[in-house]
């Protein structure tokens, strides 16, 4: 009789269970070839310190990328003294054929290897309701809901960002960006 609960054959061209997905470390070249696809951000760059790539028979299905977190202070959790051993996932993206509940599978190893490597005082992260994310799977992975992120501004000239430097006198226009959904794991 064969047990339903477990798969005992590869799942085929789509995996067919989380828990076949193989992690490991991967370079920031494959982390943003993938992202250019599968991320919606596509090619917009940002620095991360370590990736993870989560394997199924050997193809990429997914990569999260960790780095030190945008925010310089987090009221009742670091400052720009005591920030050391806090990250911030800067992006996860998985392709289409990934499993249901990968995701957070995915997540959850991704942390235990970044213990391995770093000393970790806590994880930060956001969704971007603008693009139809409202944190599920962090919420499944036993992240806190903080609340949204504080209104700011993005400089926007020929309908483009402008990232840094001055922008006085260059014509362009203050635009509001969205509020993101803040969660955080201790």
């Amino acid at each position: 009789m064969q047990n339903e609960l477990f798969q005992e054959l590869d799942g085929g061209e789509n995996p067919t269970s989380p828990l076949q997905m193989i992690i490991r470390e991967v370079n920031s070249f494959t982390a943003f070839n993938f992202y250019q696809k599968w991320h919606y951000l596509k090619d917009t760059e940002f620095l991360a310190t370590i990736h993870y790539g989560a394997y199924f028979e050997n193809i990429c299905r997914g990569v999260i990328s960790f780095g030190s977190p945008n925010a310089k202070r987090l009221r009742g959790f670091y400052n720009e003294f005591s920030q050391k051993g806090w990250f911030e996932i800067k992006r996860l993206a998985m392709d289409n054929t990934a499993p249901k509940n990968s995701e957070s599978r995915f997540i959850a190893i991704s942390i235990k290897k970044l213990k391995k490597t770093f000393k970790v005082k806590g994880i930060v992260t956001l969704a971007d309701p603008s693009y139809g994310h409202k944190g599920t799977i962090y919420k499944a992975s036993n992240f806190k809901y903080l609340g949204l992120t504080a209104q700011k501004d993005d400089y926007v000239l020929n309908g483009k960002k402008i990232q840094r430097g001055k922008v006085s006198g260059m014509g362009g226009q203050w635009i509001p960006r969205s509020r993101k959904h803040l969660f955080i794991l201790v």
